[in-house]
């Protein structure tokens, strides 16, 4: 019993260190703080996860297709835990800034894994209660579905989350000895994140592409034996079998739609099995960690915390360099080499364009194709691309660049150190347009993608006016770089613990969000006024707009650039 207790109180501390809930609970009163900028956060990804569950469940129902909500919902959640838990092994079980004091005290490696274990798993947790929870919700709402399906679904959600986080922990272990050769302790972190991520998107893409080849053949069998009038139910089938093909690779996805589907005794059946191999995974993680886990991070320890004599070449370092691009290479430097910055600045936005990508090339194609023929005739002719279409390409393109916020950060992420920039022989003007270089980089790579994607799905836009598109989007990231880099400025984080502090509790995030929608709105209100107008001159008012806004900004830095940095000097 004390040795339970122990381990709870464990538990309840690496928790509180893991959690920061201040701001979230008032102090005095103990209870959610409602002005608190992090609850009204959470409160509009909830809202706004609900929405769109809610428009894509109606959209199903109209087509009779519910079941398809529940095979895309574990797809996305099998993607979502599994590449949370590789971020989570990196920076909570081996490279957390409290292990080596855990290290100190009496307690076994079974103990601490299990204690690391469990708060990975409810940081986890957390997110689901945001993200994934109100989705479930709505399904079960809109759906009419018994009143067991809701505590069955939390189970369920659960069951499957431990499991997949558990396989993925199993094989994290192994690639992070195998790669242990590596000295360099950030490059190590970054080069185990990208195996993985390569480990896990394998079965995922050669599921979307073995079905391909299945969908083709069913596709010429339907052409030649199917009458017209059952054409869409056989091709809006295939797409359920490309989704259901991708989640056999996972059993435990199999059971947990199968115990959802149809709410009766052999529910709890199926919950039994995904409990049965939760207990047989989480027994392997045991006994593989038990020996591993603490030799592991003991090894890390040593490793990266000695001091390496650096031998420095005398002519490389005296040769004299472009101080401007000694800045910007040092910028970039700043982001890479620390495994917190890379994660959150650099390897979110990749995943997500990989995953637009990997959608793009498989499952687009087949939808496409279903629409084309439930059309009968060739879509692209029905397609007319005014400048509504466009304002919406520029939005969409707009909402996906809130991903990246490395301007919000631009001077935050120095700290303390921020002062030097001071004592740069640099003017400051020349140092923010520095500063901004890494967020337009970063924007105008997902731009050109997004761009392409779209010439892709729809070869009947002109070529000239995917460029006309190119330059707007460009103009508004010039327009949404500066103001996030003038937020910084206006109200820089300077004092953090660590590298996470600065990323997941700076509220100036939330101007970001707020920019985007004023940004999105700015771009309906434009298509509205000029609804009479042919598309070239709507195009030409809109690039001129935000030009004069560009040069506006560009006006305020030559003139404002010692005002807008006299927060940090």
């Amino acid at each position: 019993m004390i040795k339970n207790k122990k381990t709870i109180n464990l538990l309840k501390t690496m928790l509180k260190t893991s959690y920061d809930t201040s701001g979230i609970i008032d102090s005095n009163t103990k209870k959610i703080n409602k002005k608190s900028i992090k609850v009204w956060l959470v409160a509009i990804v909830s809202i706004i996860t609900i929405y769109l569950s809610y428009i894509f469940i109606n959209l199903l129902k109209e087509i009779d297709a519910q079941e398809i909500f529940l095979e895309l919902f574990f797809l996305l959640l099998q993607i979502l835990v599994m590449f949370q838990t590789i971020l989570l092994v990196i920076s909570t079980l081996y490279f957390s800034k409290d292990i080596e004091n855990y290290l100190s005290l009496p307690i076994t490696s079974r103990k601490l894994l299990i204690t690391k274990f469990s708060v990975m798993i409810s940081i986890i947790f957390g997110s689901e209660t945001i993200i994934v929870l109100p989705s479930t919700f709505i399904y079960g709402v809109r759906t009419l579905q018994n009143i067991l399906f809701y505590p069955l679904a939390v189970i369920v959600i659960s069951l499957v989350s431990i499991f997949l986080s558990t396989i993925v922990s199993i094989v994290m272990i192994f690639v992070m000895k195998i790669f242990r050769f590596i000295k360099n302790k950030n490059l190590y972190q970054n080069v185990v994140i990208l195996i993985m991520t390569i480990i896990i998107s394998m079965p995922l893409i050669t599921a979307l592409n073995m079905n391909d080849i299945q969908i083709e053949e069913q596709q010429k069998y339907i052409e030649e034996n199917v009458q017209d009038e059952t054409q869409e139910i056989y091709e809006l089938s295939s797409i359920v079998k490309t989704i259901r093909h991708t989640n056999k690779y996972f059993i435990v996805i199999e059971l947990g739609i199968n115990a959802l589907s149809n709410i009766d005794y052999n529910s709890i059946i199926y919950v039994l099995q995904i409990l049965a191999l939760d207990l047989i995974a989480f027994i392997i993680f045991l006994t593989i960690g038990k020996y591993t886990y603490i030799k592991d991070v003991l090894w890390n320890l040593s490793l990266f915390n000695k001091k390496k004599r650096k031998k420095v070449s005398l002519n490389q370092k005296c040769k004299p360099k472009n101080k401007n691009y000694s800045y910007f290479v040092n910028e970039i430097k700043t982001i890479i080499k620390s495994s917190t910055y890379f994660i959150h600045y650099i390897y979110n936005i990749l995943i997500l364009l990989i995953a637009i990508t990997v959608i793009t090339i498989t499952l687009f194609p087949i939808i496409l194709q279903s629409i084309k023929e439930t059309m009968e005739g060739n879509i692209y002719s029905m397609f007319i691309f005014g400048f509504g279409e466009l304002s919406l390409i520029i939005g969409i393109i707009q909402v996906i660049l809130t991903v990246s916020s490395l301007s919000l950060t631009a001077i935050s992420r120095y700290g303390k150190n921020a002062i030097f920039f001071k004592y740069i022989p640099i003017k400051f003007n020349a140092q923010f347009r520095l500063k901004n270089m890494p967020q337009l980089t970063i924007n105008t790579i997902i731009i050109l993608l997004i761009l392409g994607i779209v010439h892709y799905l729809i070869p009947a836009i002109d070529n000239l006016y995917i460029l006309l598109m190119f330059i707007i989007a460009m103009l508004l990231n010039i327009i949404n770089s500066n103001i996030l880099l003038f937020i910084d400025l206006s109200r820089p984080r300077l004092n953090y613990e660590n590298e996470i502090t600065i990323i997941k509790q700076n509220d100036n995030k939330l101007f970001q969000y707020i920019l985007t929608v004023v940004i999105c709105f700015i771009l309906w209100y434009l298509s509205q006024i000029t609804k009479q107008l042919s598309l070239n001159i709507s195009i030409l008012i809109e690039i001129i707009v935000f030009s004069i806004i560009v040069i506006g900004m560009e006006i305020i830095i030559n003139k404002k650039a010692n005002k807008l940095f006299r927060k940090i000097i």
